[in-house]
């Protein structure tokens, strides 16, 4: 049984590890020079921007870019992004049609949560290097979603990237507390403040780890024989929880743009952006100072002048000297400036903004290509994406999914029948995303066929060594088309019979025909030949009959 003790060892392992506070010296950066509306990683309160002097918003504009750009293209919520399969449904129907209601039924669930605002909050916080999210389901409400911020979690992953341990720590008023978990489960001293009606809107701190159950058996039911354990405590907590509960499966993913060897947490945009965000402040102040500098330049003059700085004003000068500049400094702040641009590009690119500006591609693309071109060079930039999208693909949303339809499946919603228990399910991810990387290969396809059309040019019967029921099933495929807008071997071959024997019955009806409308034209010609008959008869008989007379 985990106690209070363990409870409070296992968090402080957590925040504690070399891991974790080498990554939130980095956290703190970020948060302070490039997404200062992200993070809890101080004291200071939430509403307050935390720039520190940030003069350049390049990294949060890029940043709500990164985040509307994954977000629509990886979970769209306007079109279907991912289907339901396994090896069975293509000789079921039955079963094609019950896992595509199931995919229906789970889209539904999602499009009435706020699970596509949490991804997008998500992809928000992805460029500290990784995001986690929390998916609970209550009876009343459905699936609920919670983001949790750089600065308030701790986790550590088992071998399988999954979560073994992960704490969070917020900030709560004892009226919060009060309604979240009721008036008898905190400690004696809170219950008689809340009784007393004092200290209700103090702030407490909340610890809430989730972790595996190291009593789970499975052969055993209760709320607490669960294989990962809820627990809930306050910092003033000394011997038990405020609340104990647990889940079936573990309710957190962690989303990581990239995962780094032998740590638990992952490197993103803002990372690989740090350097350039800095030099580019340091370029920008530089540049203001110089500007600054150059109009207002500071004077020398003789002791007791008053100098006019109006411009075209007059300085009388009486003594001897003259009022000058103080320092010749020639104007660099044009030059500073255009330094300056190319990092903020820098900038855009470690956060993939020219993968997703489409409506202003021409800043990144040469000038007067074709579609064919832009559409390759689209799929070549996508393809920088592919770790980071098949990643997320397998870490959250996956998970997201299955743990939607395990819900589903044990409460009855689903209601599968018993001949369908037990089978392996697949997930296949159909987004715009997905899609675009799958089309790379068509152009494989496209290159294959344009060649044997230039060698069928010269040996026509070159055409005969294509396989075209597997070329157009694999491009289909290739282009993330519907794989049931073809025909089945089955159907294509009865389909092809229909034809040929329609064909043939055509054939025969023309021949048909043909023989009817040269009928007219044969009868005529044998009465022609049949009077023929008759008078070259009449005439023979008559040169008979003469030649009989002449003999006698």
């Amino acid at each position: 049984m985990v106690t209070l003790a363990d409870a409070k060892r296992i968090m402080e392992e957590l925040f504690g590890a070399t891991d974790y506070q080498n990554c939130l010296t980095m956290w703190r950066r970020t948060q302070r020079t490039q997404l200062p509306f992200l993070g809890e990683l101080d004291a200071r309160e939430k509403v307050v921007k935390r720039d520190y002097g940030i003069i350049d918003n390049t990294a949060w504009r890029a940043d709500l870019t990164f985040a509307g750009g994954m977000a629509s293209g990886s979970v769209p919520q306007t079109v279907e992004w991912f289907d339901l399969r396994c090896d069975e449904m293509e000789e079921d129907q039955n079963l094609k049609a019950l896992l595509q209601d199931q995919r229906d039924m789970i889209n539904h669930a999602l499009n009435k949560s706020n699970f596509y605002s949490s991804m997008y909050s998500a992809y928000l916080e992805l460029p500290f290097g990784q995001a986690p999210r929390g998916s609970f389901f209550i009876p009343t409400i459905g699936m609920v979603y919670e983001n949790y911020p750089v600065g308030t979690y701790a986790y550590a992953l088992d071998s399988y990237n999954e979560v073994a341990h992960f704490c969070v720590k917020k900030d709560m008023s004892l009226n919060k507390i009060i309604s979240k978990f009721g008036i008898d489960s905190l400690p004696d001293n809170l219950q008689q403040k809340a009784k007393e009606k004092r200290s209700l809107n103090a702030q407490f701190k909340v610890y809430w780890l989730v972790t595996r159950n190291p009593d789970f058996d499975r052969a055993k039911l209760g709320a607490y024989n669960k294989e990962y354990l809820s627990l809930y405590w306050l910092d003033c907590s000394k011997e038990n929880f405020v609340h104990m509960s647990g889940f079936d499966t573990c309710p957190i993913t962690v989303m990581r743009f990239l995962a780094i060897s032998n740590s638990d947490y992952g490197i993103g945009p803002a990372w690989f952006a740090d350097s350039d965000v800095r030099i580019m402040y340091d370029m920008l102040r530089a540049a203001a100072g110089n500007m600054e500098l150059f109009y207002n330049m500071p004077l020398q003059a003789p002791v007791g002048v008053d100098v006019d700085y109006r411009p075209g004003a007059v300085t009388t000068i009486t003594n001897q000297g003259k009022v000058e500049a103080l320092l010749n400094l020639p104007p660099v702040f044009d030059r500073v400036f255009e330094k300056a641009a190319e990092r903020e590009q820098r900038i855009n690119a470690a956060y993939c903004t020219n993968l997703f500006a489409m409506l202003q591609q021409e800043k990144y693309d040469e000038p007067h290509r074709t579609a064919y071109e832009w559409s390759l060079r689209q799929q070549e930039k996508m393809q920088q994406l592919t770790p980071v999208i098949t990643r997320i693909n397998n870490e959250v949303l996956g998970r997201d999914i299955k743990r939607v339809y395990s819900i589903f499946q044990e409460n009855g919603v689903f209601n599968t029948p018993p001949e369908y228990d037990g089978l392996e399910l697949d997930i296949e991810y159909i987004s715009p995303l997905a899609k675009l990387q799958r089309m790379s290969g068509a152009q494989d396809y496209e290159a294959a066929l344009a060649a044997v059309g230039a060698v069928a040019q010269l040996k026509p019967e070159v055409v005969g060594r294509l396989n075209d029921g597997v070329l157009i099933k694999q491009w289909i495929d290739s282009l993330g088309a519907k794989a049931n807008i073809l025909y089945t071997d089955e159907q294509y071959e009865e389909i092809m019979a229909e034809q040929q024997q329609a064909q043939q019955q055509q054939m025969m009806e023309q021949q048909a025909m043909q023989a009817a409308q040269q009928l007219p034209n044969i009868t005529k010609a044998a009465e022609n030949l049949q009077n023929m008959s008759q008078a070259n008869g009449n005439s023979l008989d008559a040169i008979m009959q003469g030649l009989g007379r002449e003999q006698r």
